[in-house]
């Protein structure tokens, strides 16, 4: 089995096209076609359903690409380590955060990261704290920043806690109030985040738990959009303290603190890496600097480090 039969059969799954495929790999699509068919061969089962001009994975190519996909990336960390000890402090840093994590909180850890290592090549892929953890036991990412989670395989520090409020139009009855209760917060038209979402299971909980069910008028997958839909007058939203600093001091939202919560609106976040994992030394900068900017001992670095 070749390298270059594992990236063919990588490109046609993420491209659903075996000619997409063949032009991200700068390849002929005969190329690409005959790369799968041998690997095809070599495993003895189809990997791809062949219908019209759209191309899915069968069962054994879905059972097959974390694999495919941890052979790429065990390559390609070895790559990075010849190229740091040849040119220096080189490298690829792949990190895998929730999209509000990424938006709000990594930018300036970010910016702090590049000031010393500028050589360095950051990926940076969002998404849902499920898929993020399940990419990172793929060998898919470095570095998870989410919702702080728990698995045998991964070793995980907390971080902080992402404090949660309500927030409405500035002009509305409840940004005057300042304080509402948690039956008036229910009873105004509520924009929720997908279901399936960490935040929505966290809000819809905090209302169940106080006997109440919030008026679900939307349901968005994106923060930016909520704060607009708020904004526009659509409803009312609880979300990250820090997603909205910049609409509050601009005078177009308000936080409202809602009395009678059981315990805190806020979830835990935090940095996780696989255990055991050798890391490079710009992976080790990141979590330096990530758990300095949070005040809090990196306990993280215990794991052996490349030299």
């Amino acid at each position: 089995m070749e390298l270059a039969q594992l990236e063919a059969f990588i490109q046609v799954a993420h491209h659903r096209s075996f000619s997409r495929a063949a032009e991200a790999l700068f390849l002929t699509q005969p190329s690409v076609t005959a790369r799968i068919q041998s690997l095809e061969r070599e495993l003895g089962e189809r990997l791809f359903e062949r219908t019209g001009r759209s191309v899915t994975l069968t069962d054994a190519g879905r059972a097959f690409m974390p694999h495919a996909q941890r052979a790429l990336t065990a390559v390609q960390e070895g790559t990075d380590a010849i190229e740091a000890v040849r040119h220096g402090e080189v490298g690829t840093i792949r990190i895998g955060a929730s999209t509000s994590i990424a938006t709000y909180v990594l930018p300036r850890i970010l910016k702090k990261f590049r000031e010393v290592r500028p050589r360095v090549h950051i990926h940076l892929a969002t998404g849902q704290t499920e898929d993020i953890i399940d990419s990172l036991l793929a060998g898919e990412f470095h570095v998870a920043v989410t919702r702080l989670a728990q698995h045998p395989e991964i070793q995980s520090l907390h971080l902080y806690n992402d404090d949660l409020a309500l927030v409405v139009p500035a002009d509305h009855p409840f940004a005057q109030k300042g304080k509402v209760s948690i039956a008036e917060a229910a009873r105004q038209p509520f924009l929720f985040f997908e279901r399936g979402s960490s935040y929505h299971s966290l809000v819809y909980s905090m209302f169940l738990r106080a006997g109440v069910v919030p008026e679900s008028v939307m349901e968005l997958d994106d923060m930016e959009t909520t704060k607009h839909m708020v904004e526009a007058g659509l409803g009312v939203a609880i979300l990250p303290v820090v997603s909205f600093e910049r609409e509050r001091e601009r005078g177009t939202l308000a936080r409202v603190e809602i009395r009678e919560m059981e315990q805190p609106a806020q979830r835990e976040v935090g940095v996780h890496i696989l255990r055991n994992r050798i890391l490079a030394p710009p992976i080790h900068e990141f979590l330096r600097i990530l758990t300095q900017e949070f005040g809090i001992e990196n306990t993280l670095l215990a794991a052996p480090a490349r030299p």
